[in-house]
């Protein structure tokens, strides 16, 4: 690109001469305005970017947002435009041709003096840009150029209105905040404190906080551990300089410094307790306050009286005419159900326990002499208390009765062979004593099996039980008859009503 335009004319009128930088939209080049005769500073859109209609109306966007701003610290844009030949370019005014990375590569790290004026103009001229609603967004030492007259720093910031769009150089991962660096990048105020901390902490130490080769890596480190002390490099600096930079590179963007106006406020108290002159932009702002304040002084007492009467009167509409009675009890509201313990604690059963007489320990023993000398047949528990009389528990309040055991029939146990599941041969084991059927209407049920040696017979009527044919039938309702023996006459099957005594069909 420097080959294509050194020496050649753009827009007729601007003669290209050094490169200054190269940036990430367009690339900087000191010129020479042939018509007013003076030194310029171009920025042109690469050639290589400038055959994509898209790059040109950016570039000429930029430029155009770029000439809202003016300040002494920003290099002010004078006119901006794309030539008859399709060349996009800026212009700029005569532009310092030395920028903060290579002062940085040169002569870091810097006197905290030095370093604290470079940033004190960096932020003046950002400050200025944000009260146009312009926010950088890329913020470099590429982008700050610096000339030194008399070892007087005098420092212009350039590429204002480049952050809102992709670019194919973009800056350096080092400088950019946090929240920059992610899927859906956010860039506000913000976004530019954070630049200027990283690049007053690389100004004292000679190197950023958080390097890497990507933005990935840069963002690990940001994430994961904090910035190398000051104290790692050098010891001659004022105990407030870190405490500020460390709140202009916090990694969430709520602990920053909101603005840089803010920044730059704090800047020039440590620019003060250092010795340092202030900012020209300080001191007239100081004096205009002081001569407001002159102006409005009468002005200034009036407000303060009035609002010290409206206070009066509220106070003395609250205290007298709104008075509330204490004693007023909320009103409960409409359908509410009132809130009941399940058990609430009435204290009978506390008090019928205080009531109780106190036993000495005779007493205790003769009661319990009582207990054991129950009669036999009782129970345990010396009161005479049955469960299974009356068939079941007696109603509260009924005399105490003498034990009455259950009746039903009582089977013995071999004391040899107390096991009632594995008894010996010719043992003895209960066996259940199937209950007496008092319905005479219900059928008897044949018993499956003769009972055994072993178990007890039972007693009761016996069922009948009909005999067990030696074949089994088919099932058919009538029995066939038998098939007779050879030479034998066949039998006709007897039919009810008819005599067993019937003759005998013949042969």
């Amino acid at each position: 690109m420097l080959n294509d335009l050194e020496g050649k004319l753009v827009a007729d009128k601007y003669r290209i001469q050094d490169l200054i930088r190269e940036g990430e939209s367009g690339d900087l080049y000191s010129a020479h305005h042939e018509v007013l005769d003076r030194p310029v500073t171009v920025k042109i859109l690469p050639s290589a970017l400038a055959i994509d209609e898209r790059w040109v109306k950016g570039f000429i966007a930029e430029a155009r947002s770029a000439s809202a701003v003016s300040h002494p610290n920003v290099l002010n844009l004078t006119d901006f435009g794309t030539d008859a030949k399709g060349v996009s370019y800026a212009v700029f005014e005569n532009a310092p041709e030395q920028t903060l990375r290579q002062l940085i590569s040169a002569e870091a790290p810097f006197d905290e003096k030095r370093a604290l004026d470079i940033l004190r103009q960096i932020a003046a001229g950002v400050s200025a840009a944000h009260e146009k609603k312009v926010v950088h967004g890329a913020l470099t030492p590429e982008n700050v150029l610096v000339s030194a007259d008399n070892d007087i720093d005098t420092v212009k910031v350039v590429g204002f209105g480049a952050y809102n769009k992709t670019v194919a150089r973009g800056p350096a991962p080092q400088y950019l905040a946090p929240e920059q660096s992610t899927g859906f990048p956010v860039t506000d105020e913000r976004s530019d404190v954070y630049a200027l901390g990283v690049m007053f902490y690389e100004m004292l130490a000679g190197e950023v906080p958080f390097n890497g080769a990507t933005a990935a890596q840069v963002a690990a480190k940001q994430n994961s551990e904090p910035p190398p002390p000051l104290s790692a490099f050098r010891d001659d600096l004022h105990p407030e300089v870190e405490p500020i930079i460390l709140s202009a590179i916090a990694i969430d963007p709520d602990r920053r410094y909101q603005t840089v106006t803010a920044f730059a406020e704090d800047l020039e108290i440590l620019s003060g307790r250092l010795g340092m002159p202030l900012q020209p932009a300080s001191i007239e702002a100081a004096a205009a306050a002081a001569g407001g304040q002159k102006r409005n002084l009468w002005q200034t007492a009036f407000i303060g009286l009035a609002g010290i009467s409206l206070l009066a009167a509220a106070l003395v509409y609250l205290t007298s005419v709104r008075q509330t009675d204490a004693t007023a009890q909320l009103q409960p509201e409409v359908g509410y159900l009132p809130v009941q313990p399940i058990g609430p604690a009435t204290g009978a059963q506390e008090e019928s326990l205080a009531k109780l007489p106190t036993m000495t320990e005779a007493e205790i023993m003769a009661s319990s002499a009582a207990m054991m000398e129950q009669p036999p047949g009782t129970l345990p528990g010396g009161d005479g208390y049955n469960p299974w009389a009356n068939g079941g528990a007696p109603p509260p309040g009924a005399p105490l009765q003498q034990y009455v055991p259950p009746g039903g029939q009582v089977y013995q146990i071999d004391p040899n062979n107390p096991s009632q599941f594995m008894p010996a041969d010719g043992g003895v084991i209960l066996v259940p004593v199937p209950v007496t059927n008092t319905n005479t209407a219900a059928k008897p049920q044949p018993s499956p099996k003769t009972p055994t040696a072993n178990s007890a017979a039972p007693t009761g009527p016996e069922p009948k039980t009909t005999p067990k044919p030696l074949a089994t039938p088919p099932p058919k309702v009538e029995k066939p008859a038998e098939k007779p023996a050879k030479g034998k006459p066949a039998e006709k099957p007897v039919k009810n009503g008819e005599d067993e005594t019937s003759d005998v069909a013949s042969s």
